[in-house]
């Protein structure tokens, strides 16, 4: 039973690195499928510009739904608190 646990306890570990944050309901109030940085602060209330620039990887001016996971992810942003 040891031997299992020894096994699978780096799976478990690689699991838990690969997690993604959960991304919040962000409304595209345009409908471009994409979001613009009112659009983002309206969720990220404290987002700046730097911080929009920071999310847009490809620098387009626009954050899709890859490059937020991504800033997610790596805490580049925080997603906001339930407030409860």
């Amino acid at each position: 039973m040891k031997r299992i646990a020894i096994l699978l306890g780096p799976v478990a570990f690689a699991g838990a690195a690969f997690a993604q944050t959960a991304m919040p309901e962000v409304p595209d109030a345009d409908g471009s499928g994409t979001w613009n940085l009112a659009e983002l602060q309206a969720v990220f209330t404290d987002m700046t510009e730097e911080q929009f620039t920071a999310v847009d990887a490809n620098a387009d001016g626009a954050v899709d739904a890859t490059e937020l996971q991504a800033a997610l992810d790596s805490a580049v942003i925080t997603a906001p608190s339930s407030g409860g």
